[in-house]
């Protein structure tokens, strides 16, 4: 029996995804470039990999052992991926960092704390091209999904490693009128707060916690988004201290609440020099924190 390993691939992300279109957009390629890629590999294994029932899709006992398969040559292949950025002695050799680093971080963070801050990186390794992988989602190192991520919580696995940057202090603030309100009376300020898509976060709780029975004006996922409303009055927001314009006032001196800082990235890349110039650039910029 003859399987290419793109059907195979195919074949995985089609039970991702749950549908054709699905994997068509994870590996992005066509709706029927997945289907013909699925009809060779059926052909290969001389038995049908999956049952159609309505919207589910029902994998046969073969099905199974392909699927096994299949999942067990992209952890080899990510492994390979991770090893030779790992072991890039080219760049080690000359000493000249140059390449794609990806690295993962909410959009606050690398929007208005990072990008502004990226000239000294790039003065100092001008061949080197940075990636932003902006949002709350929490992308996978092991796939190489990003090879460097900010995370407010030490991960428990270990095949990553992480490597504490600093302490981000929140502030309740809001335009002077705002601030005067809540003092004066801090049941009726209005306020800016997190949709429905955020999970369970500090944030999230000291909100409830300290503002259950204040007006909600304006809610969003994006920390940029709650500061421009909260600097055009609309209400008070938890914002990090890189976030503090001087159209806001804080509520206090002291912060509301402080969160630690962690980068943290997969540990067979532990030795890319990219990868170590970006981190002490991080730990340089946290400084400021």
């Amino acid at each position: 029996m003859q399987a290419d390993w793109e059907s195979l691939r195919s074949f995985a992300a089609f039970i991702d995804a749950g549908s054709f279109s699905g994997a068509a957009r994870l590996l992005g390629v066509t709706h029927a470039t997945i289907g013909r890629r699925l009809q060779q590999l059926e052909a290969a294994m001389q038995a049908p990999l999956f049952i159609r029932r309505a919207d589910d899709v029902e994998l046969t006992r073969l099905g199974e052992s392909v699927l096994t398969a299949a999942r067990a040559m992209q952890e080899q292949t990510r492994q390979l991926a991770r090893t030779l950025a790992g072991e890039d002695l080219r760049l080690e050799g000359k000493l000249r960092l140059e390449g794609k680093l990806r690295l993962a971080c909410t959009d606050a963070i690398g929007t208005l704390f990072l990008a502004p801050r990226l000239p000294a990186l790039l003065q100092q390794w001008p061949a080197l091209d940075v990636e932003l992988a902006l949002g709350h989602q929490t992308l996978s190192l092991a796939r190489r999904e990003a090879d460097l991520a900010l995370r407010f919580a030490r991960p428990q696995d270990g095949e990553l490693i992480a490597r504490r940057l600093g302490t981000v202090r929140f502030y309740l603030s809001g335009t002077p009128a705002n601030v005067a309100l809540w003092r004066r009376a801090r049941k009726t300020a209005p306020f800016v707060g997190y949709d429905d898509g955020v999970p369970d976060i500090p944030e999230t709780q000291w909100i409830a916690t300290h503002a259950a029975g204040n007006p909600v004006r304006f809610r969003s996922t994006s920390l940029v988004a709650q500061c421009m409303a909260a600097r055009a009055g609309v209400g008070l927001a938890l914002l990090p201290s890189y976030l503090l314009a001087p159209e806001l006032q804080t509520v206090d001196a002291a912060p509301q609440l402080e969160r630690e800082l962690w980068a943290v990235f997969h540990r067979d890349l532990k030795a890319l020099p990219r990868l170590r110039a970006v981190l002490d650039w991080l730990l340089d910029c946290c400084g400021e924190l």
